[in-house]
């Protein structure tokens, strides 16, 4: 068999943890084990949706080469200033839909998604900024023209690990990570799912609600040549 499915999380690691974009960010702590099992040192890791850097941290700590793609110059920017203390690492302000990267030159993909219904830049006007997209069948075909572009820059055999929880908005539940992951499988060979499990207490007893304390990980391939 091969690794456990579901992995209860404990919380970020002091050392790289970023007090100003919390509940904004992912946990170094979440994504050194990942980046372990599915690179090489040296390898090149590409976050196409990567906020604040935190890949790239992760990378730099396990001796990768990350590169991070922010449609955001703001966020980029506070990004790149992070960075500043780990070498090796690049931030780009650039769109996941158009990476400026040469073909088959990337050996892992590793992302949180940007979730749709966030508050987050919902009102930015910066184009490919997913976050204020409003309309789901949009946010979905954004998604599709992302990962379409993305498979081209990742080499023969490299892999894919997609972070991304389903969602209640408005009271419904939307199946955002089961869209996602078909979404993917039109460019990549899903693999298999993981689970990350975080501490959250129960706050209601309606019993079609819960304490959503878990998000997926879609694992996927690139098929070789």
């Amino acid at each position: 068999m091969g690794r456990s499915s579901w992995h209860v999380l404990q919380g970020e690691d002091p050392a790289y943890a970023l007090p100003e974009a919390a509940g904004q960010c992912g946990w170094v702590s979440q994504l050194r084990p990942l980046i372990v099992e599915m690179s090489r040192p040296g390898d090149v890791v590409l976050d196409p949706f990567a906020g604040w850097g935190t890949t790239l941290v992760a990378c730099a700590v396990e001796s990768r080469k990350g590169i991070g793609l922010e449609v955001s110059p703001e966020r980029a920017e506070q990004a790149q200033k992070r960075l500043r203390e780990y070498p090796g690492q690049t931030m780009l302000c650039a769109d996941a839909r158009t990476p400026p990267l040469p073909p088959e030159s990337v050996d892992l993909v590793l992302a949180d998604l940007p979730y749709f219904g966030t508050n987050l830049d919902t009102r930015s006007t910066v184009e490919g900024q997913f976050y204020a997209l409003r309309d789901y069948d949009a946010y979905l075909s954004a998604i599709d023209e992302a990962f379409a572009a993305v498979t081209k820059v990742m080499r023969p055999g490299a892999r894919a690990v997609l972070a991304v929880q389903n969602r209640r908005l408005a009271g419904r539940f939307v199946p955002l990570a089961w869209d996602v992951a078909r979404v993917l499988g039109r460019h990549l060979t899903l693999g298999d799912e993981r689970i990350h499990c975080y501490d959250r207490p129960v706050s209601d007893d309606d019993p079609m609600l819960t304490n959503r304390s878990h998000e997926y990980l879609l694992v996927a391939a690139k098929e070789q040549a």
